[in-house]
């Protein structure tokens, strides 16, 4: 056996490498998101802007939660993953990567600001459809698939739009016309002080909330290899202690004891059924002390499908009608499906984390990536999007635009396109200064072709990697 597990080393070293890679590359595309303002409007020296971008990123992921990466992760049937073996888990996870890598480098060394969001959807997605075509009982997680499709597909209106507002405000409220002259050709001369500290401080909020939401991703990535080659490691939290959950677990099993499910529509007793069950479950595993790791699998699985239950009743707004009694009187008053809320989120945290070392590893690979392949893509977001060069108060509107929209998605837990939320509020910035004649259609065009394009090619390709991968190793 030790070959066995020197091999699922291998390769997981070697499916994290690819993990960095592809987060290095989101460094090449991304950078132009914080960087183009400070550097086109001379602010910033092109490395101090990378380096200022590189601490940025690496911060927010470092500091703060992974939403987002668990909505990601969330689109592949994780219940089913957890039943197959090492090398069904190495074909998902490289069909993800090799397509995602393919069509990302691809963009990037076209010079089009391509979605790395989108290239990772896309892809999981055609994973997703992959094994449903294998097995027509896997069915993709739709619902959680449209929810992010729709993040995806609203969010650049959203820039557009806040974008062209934000500078009809400014002209209104700001009196200094310095702040609506485009950057001196002549000499890099730096633009006013006031003018500059604005773009700097922008351009690191860009940053700041790219790594909220972007880096996330590929930290869900990363915790998706580990729990498919080592789930008796990481199938749950080992800074958690399983005897911790035992007062929630039991109250949650209380409180579903005493619903009288004759009250439900037939559809909601059974989704009901099947969380009891599953809670009733759990709640016996955790009468152990210590969990073998085939029961901490078995435990992970039986909170997927807790998780998944409870979040369909949730969105019914599910009431909770108790049993009667002889008498006719209720044993407790009724209660709604959020009554557990707490017990249900104190559960999940068990399966949904990520050790330090994972979100570190993903922080560097981009921070490396910001500052080595910034300068492709920030041409076409500086020179090619408009016929001119943009003025000091576009710059400073669609760098804070960017930054507030990719900040209120993540705390939403929705992945979004940082590269479509800038392009997009570029485009709002010139209509409304010049009119949409302004724009250069052939960019518009690459751009508009790369987001149309995207999600179809990657799903496509990394369905045929995943048939080809599980043909040729399960």
């Amino acid at each position: 056996m030790f070959w066995i597990d020197i091999g699922v080393l291998l390769l997981l070293f070697f499916c994290l490498l690819l993990v960095c890679a592809f987060e290095f590359i989101n460094g090449f595309h991304d950078t132009a998101n914080a960087v183009a303002p400070v550097i086109y409007t001379n602010s910033l020296t092109p490395r101090k802007s990378v380096l200022l971008a590189a601490v940025m990123n690496f911060l927010w992921v470092v500091l703060w939660g992974i939403w987002v990466a668990m909505g990601i992760i969330h689109l592949l049937p994780l219940d089913m993953i957890a039943d197959q073996p090492v090398a069904f888990g190495v074909c998902i996870v490289l069909s993800l990567l090799i397509s995602a890598i393919i069509w990302n480098f691809w963009t990037w060394y076209l010079g089009i600001p391509a979605s790395s969001s989108h290239t990772l959807i896309g892809s999981i997605l055609g994973v997703s459809i992959a094994m449903w075509y294998l097995d027509p009982s896997v069915i993709p997680n739709w619902k959680k698939a449209e929810e992010v499709f729709k993040s995806l597909l609203l969010s650049p209106l959203i820039g557009f739009w806040l974008a062209f507002i934000c500078m009809g405000i400014l002209h209104k409220i700001v009196s200094r016309p310095e702040f609506f002259k485009r950057p001196g050709w002549l000499f890099n001369r730096e633009p006013k002080s006031w003018i500059r500290y604005l773009l700097i401080g922008t351009s690191a909020f860009v940053s700041y909330a790219h790594g909220s939401n972007d880096g996330q991703k590929w930290v869900g990535l990363a915790m998706l290899i580990l729990i498919s080659l080592l789930p008796a490691i990481f199938a749950m939290n080992p800074q958690i202690d399983v005897k911790s959950l035992r007062g929630d677990v039991s109250h949650v099993e209380s409180v579903f004891a005493n619903v009288d499910e004759t009250k439900l529509a037939p559809e909601d007793r059974v989704t009901f059924g099947e969380a009891r069950d599953h809670v009733w479950q759990l709640g016996t595993l955790l009468t152990k002390d210590e969990l073998s790791n085939k029961e901490r699998i078995e435990a992970r699985k039986h909170i997927l499908k807790i998780q998944k239950d409870y979040k369909v009743m949730n969105e019914k707004q599910l009431a909770l009608i108790p049993r009667a009694q002889a008498d006719g009187s209720l044993t407790s008053a009724p209660a709604d499906i959020a009554s557990v809320s707490p017990q249900i989120a104190n559960i999940s945290n068990t399966i949904d984390y990520a050790p330090w070392w994972v979100i570190a590893m993903i922080s560097i690979s981009l921070g490396l990536g910001t500052m080595i392949g910034w300068k492709r893509i920030v041409v076409t977001i500086g020179e090619k999007i408009g016929k001119e060069k943009l003025n000091y108060a576009q710059a400073t509107t669609w760098a804070l635009i960017t930054a507030l929209t990719i900040s209120s998605a993540s705390k939403l837990g929705l992945p979004v396109s940082t590269t479509h939320i800038l392009s997009s509020g570029i485009a709002g910035t010139i209509s409304y200064e010049h009119g949409k004649w302004w724009l250069q259609g052939g960019t518009i065009k690459s751009i508009l072709m790369a987001w149309v394009l995207t999600l179809p090619v990657t799903v496509v390709l990394s369905a045929i990697i995943f048939l080809i991968l599980q043909k040729i190793f399960v």
